[in-house]
């Protein structure tokens, strides 16, 4: 739920008048400020010894009003209370920095094709469903929760409503309550796309637009530094626009301009509100992935790319379950992989943790491309049981979340015969057969999961003795040697640029010799620059 402050014990000057058994604890905790903030604010020496009928000042205008910020918003019902402001610093002003870099396009989320349609509905505009699922009082299918006909604030003991927790005026019904914020989300996205633009982002980004108008929910002040400062950051983060960067993104928002937290309804303590922004992007991403916006899950395949309809919620009786193929025991890995003190990992994929460099994106890109994600063997967002064993998995969340369902390893196309010191024994016969069925399944625009051998001991973890980790063929070019190559997403790193298939170093080349896919490099050092050998092709369904 969201934070606010009520309205009712204060004057027009944001002061408090101090009642019979109040203590200051109680008037910070009603106000979302701290006891070491009323006294310093009101020189008291003794927070102990406070009058019935004094008269305290409080932190500025946390109430929600917005009173402070830099281009308060006003809707039909006036200057409105918003849901949640715990911000009380005021906004920076516009970073100033622009990068032509529009990684908001390549995060895996497809495109809204009309914000504004986005915010229309009432309680079933899709932001009242998205947001709402973040403040839960939504769920991702269009339905309702307990707590959208009303509940009281545990933060301020005010009275919410609707799929967005509002508080404000104007509302004596939930849905009267999500019309008004939806035109409040409204009213801002202009000043939002504006700046994503400017920053060299794509407004339209699912996952972006929808995390501006998930803390606007939250706090105005914030989502204004959001994007006078953050946006232009995101532009030129190496991990591009992804859940990691806009938490950490939302969390530098509630900072002022000489880099202090003000989130006073969190004490100000960094940890909270970290994982509160956790917990709320997170939702935003459940909910986007149930509703279709990941890329290779619309709900209508009849729709290009980049144009999402705005779909129908759907009771729960009607919604698809889908069983997870279950994965023979070779498979499955048995424990993670220890840590160094130098931040890296001795387990089945030796990687540097605190792999952080940007990687430039190769100038030329491969004629036929599918739009898979990248995604991390290490995000446990998004991969049951991240860690050092877990690149089989990231390997095929990225082939679902492009279209393509990895089959059983019982289907696969076994290219390695054997493994020796100088490397393994290629099939020519099922390394071309792999090959024909790469390019047919790129041509459909689907990725292929694909096993490689990178080191020379036996490795007993899968089925064929021989593959040593997974990574995704997503691509088939020609460089300007004219030698036909395939990129691939590697999970191996939390590097995006490293990872991604827009890292030149990242791509198979046909061995001449042996028929087979190869990507050349050393035999040891991390796990994203060794020699990788196909050993194994794994079909999709």
């Amino acid at each position: 739920m969201t934070v606010r402050n009520s309205t009712s014990s204060r004057d027009t000057s944001n002061n408090y008048r101090i009642r019979e058994r109040d203590t200051l604890s109680k008037i910070a905790a009603r106000n979302n400020t701290t006891v070491d903030e009323l006294a310093r604010l009101n020189n008291i020496a003794d927070p102990n010894k406070i009058r019935a009928g004094a008269t305290l000042k409080l932190p500025s205008a946390t109430d929600g009003f917005d009173r402070t910020a830099a281009n308060p918003t006003q809707t039909t019902a006036g200057t409105r209370q918003t849901p949640g402001d715990t911000f009380d610093a005021g906004t920076t002003a516009a970073a100033g920095l622009t990068s032509p870099n529009a990684s908001g396009t390549n995060n895996g989320y497809r495109n809204i094709q009309d914000l504004g349609a986005f915010t229309r509905g009432g309680s079933n505009s899709e932001a009242a469903i998205v947001v709402g699922t973040s403040e839960g009082n939504r769920r991702p299918d269009g339905g309702f929760t307990s707590s959208y006909g009303g509940h009281t604030d545990p933060g301020n003991a005010a009275h919410n409503r609707g799929s967005f927790s509002y508080q404000g005026q104007g509302a004596s019904t939930p849905q009267q309550a999500d019309q008004i914020w939806n035109r409040e989300l409204t009213n801002v996205t202009p000043r939002y796309e504006a700046a994503a633009r400017a920053a060299g982002l794509d407004p339209n980004n699912a996952l972006l637009a929808s995390t501006y108008f998930d803390l606007h929910t939250q706090s105005p002040r914030a989502a204004q530094n959001f994007i006078n400062r953050e946006l232009p950051k995101l532009a030129q983060d190496p991990r591009g626009v992804t859940r990691e960067s806009l938490i950490d993104a939302r969390v530098n928002a509630y900072r002022n301009d000489q880099g202090v937290l003000r989130a006073a309804g969190f004490n100000h303590s960094e940890s909270r509100l970290r994982a509160d922004q956790t917990r709320r992007e997170t939702a935003l991403v459940t909910a986007l992935d149930a509703r279709g916006y990941r890329s290779g899950t619309t709900q209508n395949d009849a729709v290009p790319q980049g144009q999402v309809p705005v779909p129908t919620p759907r009771p729960a009786s009607e919604r698809p379950t889908v069983a997870p193929t279950p994965r023979p025991a070779s498979e499955r890995p048995t424990t993670a992989g220890t840590t160094t003190g130098a931040g890296t990992t001795n387990g089945a994929t030796p990687t540097n943790l605190n792999d952080t460099e940007r990687v430039a994106a190769s100038t030329d890109r491969a004629a036929v491309q599918t739009r898979t994600p990248w995604i991390s063997q290490y995000d446990a967002s998004q991969v049951e049981r991240a860690g050092d064993k877990a690149c089989f998995r990231a390997a095929t969340a990225m082939a679902r979340q492009a279209g393509a369902n990895v089959t059983d390893v019982s289907q696969r196309i076994q290219v390695a015969t054997g493994e020796g010191p100088n490397g393994i024994t290629v099939n020519r016969q099922a390394a071309e057969r792999g090959r024909n069925y790469i390019d047919q399944q790129l041509a459909a625009g689907k990725p292929v999961v694909v096993g490689v051998n990178h080191r020379s001991d036996r490795n007993v973890g899968n089925a064929d003795g021989i593959t040593d980790h997974f990574v995704v063929i997503t691509g088939r070019g020609v460089d300007q040697q004219g030698r036909t190559y395939y990129t691939f997403n590697d999970p191996a790193t939390r590097n995006q640029s490293r990872g991604a298939d827009t890292n030149a170093n990242n791509r198979f080349y046909v061995d001449e010799n042996t028929g087979g896919l190869t990507r050349p490099g050393p035999r040891n050092g991390y796990v994203v620059g060794r020699q990788f050998d196909v050993s194994m092709v794994r079909p999709n369904a």
